[in-house]
């Protein structure tokens, strides 16, 4: 079981992991068995990676698909944006999708922080909106 799919039982058992100073919190933990915590304790370094960017993500307006991996953010009814960790970088693009037509795809950067790529999606959304003004 990997990281990710820690925090994933976490989740579907109905509870949740909340980074606090350097500790992992957990809240409803009476409802995991020993099995999952005793994983949470040997992971804990990673998982309080990607729940401290997930909390960046989230704060920037992001809903998290994939914990620590793929977070996206809706535009409009065709248009969203995501943001993927691929191998050790990440990638931020906005897809549209135009009735009866392809699909449109546009790059916004690419980094290898998430805080990098984050700054530049907000200058291109506030580029965007200045546009459309």
């Amino acid at each position: 079981m990997d990281t990710v799919d820690i925090i994933q039982s976490v989740e579907r058992l109905g509870a949740e992991l909340l980074p606090g100073g350097g500790c992992i919190r957990i809240k409803k933990g009476k409802y995991l068995p020993n099995s999952i915590t005793a994983r949470i304790a040997e992971h804990k370094q990673d998982i309080l990676t990607i729940l401290e960017r997930d909390n960046q993500a989230k704060k920037a307006g992001f809903l998290i698909a994939i914990p620590g991996q793929l977070y996206t953010v809706t535009l409009s009814k065709i248009s969203s944006i995501y943001i993927e960790h691929i191998q050790k970088s990440w990638e931020a693009w906005r897809e549209t999708h135009y009735q009866g037509r392809q699909q449109v795809i546009k790059f916004i950067a690419t980094g290898k922080t998430l805080d990098y790529v984050l700054v530049k999606v907000r200058n291109y959304l506030e580029y965007v909106t200045a546009r459309t003004k």
